[in-house]
């Protein structure tokens, strides 16, 4: 959290979980700017990663909300997702 004098507040967190003897973690974040001034901006986004072949490799998905600059100067909203394999050893 990060607090201004002229009454600006920005907030900025992630919470995440992991289950089933950590093979899955789930997780969730959100940021939010310029809270209590006009034009506000928020936004969030989620993450799952299973792991399997004894936690070597993982599928990962993740998905969320964004903001895209335009030509007028303003931030359009739009939308992400994506999945993956990954590869680590960092058990």
């Amino acid at each position: 959290v990060e607090a201004f004098s002229w009454g600006r507040v920005d907030v900025d967190g992630r919470v995440e979980a992991q289950l089933f003897h950590r093979n899955l973690t789930v997780g969730v974040g959100g940021l939010a700017t310029a809270m209590g001034q006009p034009g506000a901006r928020y936004v969030v986004s989620g993450e799952a990663r299973w792991r399997f072949l004894g936690g070597n490799l993982y599928a990962l998905g993740q998905g969320g909300t964004l903001l895209f600059p335009t030509p007028e100067g303003t931030l359009r909203p739009g939308a992400f997702a994506a999945v993956g394999l990954g590869v680590d050893n960092a058990r």
